[in-house]
């Protein structure tokens, strides 16, 4: 295998966790990203809660994030489900409501995806002591008051209206990609990908960590949107695959491990 840096590393087989890319916000041009002060991301906001100081944030009083930015979304080349935006939105928005007690925070959501274990205990927990308001419906413009707010326009789908909200702080929810370095890496070893741009696995429930390529492994958001215990477990399992194909690849070796060491 020779790397992007020219050196060639001999090796029995390759493990790919390439990552991910956040969704370029800039793209979804009515949302105002790049072009309006009051307009941040899901990973600008989580710099701020770290840093204390970002000049968008100055005391707030209304805040709105809007979810499935980049994700579900056919025009942005991206169908499918980010996985984590929703439980990073209600985690943001709580955090927005400690940080900020008499602000005003609302969600804008297609529909809600909260899988994981007490994921649905927080969002009513959002709702019920933090007093976020969850409206259903996409953002369909946002623009700029004369005094720097923000205007939102969308539509409450459950009530069938459409609305607008003035707000001081949008915080977008940005999906995940597939990673670009991660795409070098694949044309490097001519790794097949699937539509989405992530690359494709052997077999997604038998052998999600082997690459149809023989000493191919992946891990992580190498084959899509993953959430943290969800690469963990990703990485455990391509640990065990590898270990399992080596011991094919070497029958007749008690410790392949040895073998290997020897040819150095």
């Amino acid at each position: 295998m020779r790397l992007t840096n020219g050196i060639t590393i001999l090796s029995d087989a390759v493990l790919v966790a390439s990552g991910f890319d956040l969704f370029d916000a800039v793209k979804k041009e009515e949302y105002g990203y790049g072009i309006y002060d009051q307009v941040m991301t899901n990973a600008d906001l989580e710099a701020y809660f770290k840093t204390g100081s970002d000049k968008r944030v100055t005391n707030p009083k209304r805040i709105g994030f809007v979810h499935c930015v980049g994700s579900r979304d056919e025009k942005s080349g991206c169908r499918s489900c980010s996985k984590v935006c929703c439980a990073t939105a209600v985690k943001q928005a709580i955090e927005v409501k400690q940080a900020f007690p008499d602000s005003e925070v609302f969600c804008f959501y297609m529909d809600l995806r909260l899988f994981g274990r007490h994921y649905e205990d927080i969002y009513l927990s959002a709702q019920k002591d933090h007093g976020v308001r969850f409206i259903r419906g996409r953002v369909a413009e946002v623009s700029e008051n004369h005094d720097g707010t923000l205007l939102v326009k969308a539509e409450n789908t459950v009530a069938g209206k459409p609305l607008k909200v003035t707000l001081d702080l949008l915080v977008l929810m940005s999906g995940m990609r597939p990673s670009v370095p991660g795409k070098a890496i694949g044309d490097l070893l001519e790794m097949p990908v699937e539509e989405d741009g992530y690359f494709a696995v052997r077999n997604g429930i038998a052998a999600g960590q082997r690459s149809p390529l023989p000493g191919v492994f992946l891990a992580g958001a190498a084959t899509g949107p993953k959430t943290l215990p969800e690469t963990l477990a990703d990485a455990r399992a391509a640990a065990m695959e590898i270990d399992r194909y080596l011991t094919e690849v070497f029958p007749d070796a008690r410790n392949y491990k040895q073998l290997v060491r020897e040819r150095w």
